[in-house]
């Protein structure tokens, strides 16, 4: 059935979607995707963001004050 659905290009573009990252300092993080396309479709914009209230919200903000930080030096 796939076959047949690739072979009739009947296949949507997805546009938004939930990704999960897993970041070295804060750890897991929930991210809603958005991918926009130029009108050709040859350009894409992909935007992650964290819903507010959520731990992947906080744990951004957490990293937004880290990164500014040099943790290698003592």
């Amino acid at each position: 059935m796939a076959a047949a659905l690739w072979g009739d290009h009947e296949v949507a573009v997805r546009r938004s979607d939930t990704k999960l990252f897993a970041h070295p300092v804060v750890g897991l993080l929930e991210l809603d995707c958005e991918v926009m396309l130029s009108p050709e479709h040859d350009q894409r914009l992909i935007v992650h963001t964290a819903r507010p209230g959520t731990e992947a919200h906080e744990r951004l903000q957490l990293l937004r004050v880290v990164g500014l930080q040099d943790l290698t030096r003592p």
